[in-house]
């Protein structure tokens, strides 16, 4: 490989999922013949972790005419469904409904498709296959990329779409010992493991564990499956309701996890009063949730983190209920089991797992013997406990830092990275999942369509003309 410096891009991004994939979209849409690359070390471009899954039963959780690519037209993704009836069925679709939950593999081959026809239009938008491991900002005030075989690469302005990494051990094999604690939910081998004959242990009861719910419906045919989580909380089921008119005035939003709380509960008693479900209350919140958390100070979003946040998670992130009905099935044949409460400890003993754990609420220890125990506790967000080798670099450049709440990366306004002075460095900017600390709620593809649009025409205006 010729390890020569590459003529400079325009902009460098470093990861495929759907927040990258959009951004190098739009920068192409744009017609500016600008020198774009996007890379990422995974083969499948465009999907990410999220929509990667090959499994069919894994549903999306919103609507398909509410889940277009673009922020001015969110029935772009159904349109494209109705014009592609050999993707639809494919994927096992029998009937097309706007307010279906389709398969996930759906709107990652929609993405892909987008990605396809960027790359014909004006300009230069590379798909590289590299694991970035390193970036510098030289002298000339261009950024100095490494890739992990040694590839070198320039560019004027990088987007790091990072992308939400596994959740953080809490336990760790030791040398020598049997592979039993695991942590990669989508991991092939890992969904493998579990099938095994034998009980499992899932941690965490949130809608990555009802993805691998659905997997083992299918494929574990011996022994049960244990769900455990410290609340017992699941997402709750999406159903179709009328929408509810905005209740907050922007101009005086909630300046207390308290007043917040109090505001929703009396809105929610108002609703029922008058026959009008939940859902369409909490959806009425949306559009001011970025809002609301920044009108939280530090000492308010601890609080809320630390008293509202499973409920609030359960309440927004819903599921589709073919979803929830395959949970209730799996518990009347006796194939899951749930419980609520505290890990005690692990014992490995054999092929098996010695698990103890106290049950919420009471004194007296539970116990039970498993197979293979399985993090879903959620990604790790806290970048200083990450092995990741380009954050690890970063961090030690002072190119990255974390945001004080541990929940991501610390940004600026328009998605723009700090260091640790919290001073934004120019030309390096994230979104996602990386911004969850300053917004609260940027892991949805409808907020997301909309920062990968703005920080696209961010970058359009920043960058002069073509050289």
């Amino acid at each position: 490989m010729n390890n020569e410096l590459k003529a400079p891009y325009d902009v460098i991004i470093v990861g495929s999922g759907y927040s990258g994939t959009m951004v190098a979209i739009h920068l192409q849409r744009a017609q500016r013949g600008l020198r774009i690359a996007l890379i990422d070390r995974g083969k499948t471009f465009g999907r990410g972790v999220a929509y990667g899954t090959g499994d069919p039963k894994h549903l999306l959780n919103v609507q398909a005419d509410h889940m277009g690519a673009f922020p001015d037209d969110i029935g772009h993704f159904y349109h494209w469904l109705q014009l592609h009836p050999e993707n639809v069925a494919a994927a096992g679709v029998q009937e097309l409904h706007g307010d279906a939950f389709v398969p996930r593999l759906l709107f990652g081959d929609y993405i892909q498709d987008l990605l396809r026809e960027a790359c014909t239009l004006p300009g230069t938008l590379d798909v590289i296959h590299d694991e970035i491991v390193d970036l510098v900002r030289g002298e000339d005030g261009l950024f100095k990329l490494s890739g992990r075989n040694g590839r070198k690469l320039e560019a004027a302005r990088v987007v790091l779409a990072l992308g939400n990494f596994p959740p953080g051990e809490t336990r760790k094999n030791q040398e020598g010992e049997r592979v039993w604690f695991m942590n990669n939910p989508y991991a092939e081998e890992v969904q493998a493991k579990l099938a095994e004959p034998g009980d499992v242990l899932i941690i965490g009861t949130g809608l990555t564990s009802l993805d691998l719910l659905l997997t083992l419906d299918k494929t574990k045919r011996a022994g049960k499956i244990h769900l455990l989580s410290r609340g017992g909380l699941f997402p709750q089921v999406h159903r179709k309701a009328a929408p509810y008119p905005p209740f907050l005035d922007p101009e005086e939003l909630p300046k207390t996890a308290r007043l917040l709380c109090r505001r929703v509960a009396k809105e929610l008693r108002k609703a029922a009063a008058r026959g009008i479900d939940w859902r369409p209350v909490i959806d009425a919140i949306r559009p001011f949730n970025q809002a609301i958390w920044s009108s939280l100070d530090a000492v308010e979003q601890r609080r809320f983190l630390r008293h509202l946040r499973a409920l609030w998670d359960t309440h927004r992130h819903r599921c589709a209920p073919e979803i929830m009905a395959v949970k209730e099935r799996l518990e009347a044949e006796g194939r899951l089991v749930c419980h609520r409460g505290y890990i005690g400890g692990y014992a490995p003993d054999g092929e098996e797992v010695k698990v103890t754990y106290r049950p919420r609420g009471m004194r007296e220890e539970g116990k039970f013997r498993v197979r293979y125990v399985l993090s879903c506790t959620g990604p790790q967000a806290d970048y200083r406990k990450l092995t990741d080798p380009l954050v690890q670099q970063l961090l030690a450049r002072d190119l990255l830092a974390p945001d004080p709440l541990r929940m991501g990366a610390h940004t600026a306004e328009g998605g723009a990275i700090c260091n640790g002075a919290g001073v934004a460095i120019e030309g390096l900017y994230t979104l996602g999942s990386t911004q969850k600390g300053r917004l609260y709620e940027s892991i949805a593809v409808p907020e997301l369509r909309v920062q990968a649009a703005d920080l696209a025409a961010h970058l359009l205006a920043d960058l002069k003309a073509p050289r």
